[in-house]
């Protein structure tokens, strides 16, 4: 795992849900289509924020009617995610995991199995650094 999912999964149910992320990390797009590991609903998020623009959850009709005519830099999703492909050369593959081998399990607020991690084979190439993995 890159990062902790820390405890942000009890702001979920907050009335308006918002992420501030980088478009990408070491040229990795943070934005794609389909997550390796599941950690929340994604329903549940009503806006992104990025250094390149800001994309809101298009069921939040009344969130898109409040910025309609105002100057904030709003995309879709969409057009977010291919800007920052464009940018970061495409999307970055899949990493290859071990469906075999679970190394930790995330579990939702109220204590039911979101997803399991798994073990991840490192990517060709890579100097592990001693004692650590990627």
């Amino acid at each position: 795992m890159l990062h902790g999912i820390g405890g942000w999964q009890n702001c979920l149910y907050s009335k308006c849900t918002i992420l501030a992320i980088p478009s990408f990390r070491d040229r990795i797009p943070v934005i794609v289509d389909e997550v390796t590991t599941l950690v929340g609903p994604g329903e549940l998020i009503d806006v992104i924020i990025t250094e390149r623009g800001i994309a809101i959850n298009p069921k939040r009709k009344d969130l898109l009617s409040a910025v309609k005519n105002s100057s904030l830099p709003i995309k879709s999703i969409h057009d977010l995610k291919k800007e920052v492909d464009e940018i970061c050369g495409g999307a970055s593959s899949k990493p290859k995991v071990n469906k075999n081998k679970v190394v930790a399990v995330v579990k939702w607020v109220d204590g039911t199995v979101l997803d399991s991690v798994f073990q991840v084979y490192p990517r060709k190439n890579v100097v592990l650094q001693k004692g650590g993995s990627e």
